[in-house]
């Protein structure tokens, strides 16, 4: 086996556990923002402030991850700039890996992940290094350094409960097309994961404004 093959297979070896050992924090961290959520926006109609909740849910989400109460793995640091449409990403500078918080999205995008858009510094994000084929040619020009992964909440298609997820996307996509991803690792209690290798679309909320979009990782 090559040493790029070889690293390839470490690097989905150390996503996976990582996710596993994110997952209990980040799924209860999610589970709490969630419910905040529910109680600060009652009486505004979703269908008429549909960005409302999305953004209140980062928000409260950082704010659980900063607090006493929340216990991320070792390595892990919360990052973004939250005057930038509530910012949120998660880093672990010394394995080089980065998670990116969003809202998915699947009434506009098959699979659910949003597509980077036409900001170039988060098309970079999108664009990502296969994690199963070593490529011989050198890295594509604009192609991140670390590793950039998206994790992606939404409510359950029952509307009982909500899913989370860290996806390693390969680019920015297109309207109208699933994200390309060849990696899909769903969060549960009590630190479990679930390992899938594609995504199942189902019917989701109304579509997000365009600014939130554009703005949403403005400066990562």
């Amino acid at each position: 086996m090559t040493e790029l093959a070889t690293h390839a297979l470490d690097l989905r070896s150390v996503i996976t556990v990582q996710a596993q050992a994110l997952s209990q924090a980040i799924y209860s961290g999610v589970a709490t923002s969630i419910a905040t959520t529910s109680m600060r926006a009652k009486g505004l109609e979703h269908t008429k402030y549909p960005h409302v909740r999305p953004l209140l849910v980062r928000a409260f989400l950082r704010e659980h991850l900063e607090s006493e109460e929340a216990e991320l793995p070792p390595g892990w640091d919360v990052a973004g700039n939250a005057r930038q449409m509530g910012q949120l990403l998660l880093q672990h500078q010394d394995l080089e890996l980065n998670l990116t918080f969003l809202k998915e999205r699947r009434s506009s995008y098959p699979g659910g992940v949003p597509t980077a858009g036409s900001n170039t510094a988060r098309r970079n994000k999108w664009l990502n290094p296969p994690l199963d084929i070593a490529l011989p040619e050198p890295p594509i020009e604009g192609e991140a350094d670390a590793c950039q992964l998206l994790l992606l909440w939404d409510f359950a298609a029952n509307d009982e409960g909500f899913t989370v997820r860290i996806v390693h996307p390969r680019g920015p996509g297109v309207y109208g097309e699933a994200v390309p991803c060849d990696l899909v690792l769903e969060l549960k209690p009590h630190g479990q994961i679930y390992t899938r290798r594609r995504f199942e679309g189902s019917a989701d909320e109304e579509d997000l404004f365009a600014r939130v979009d554009r703005e949403d990782n403005v400066g990562g």
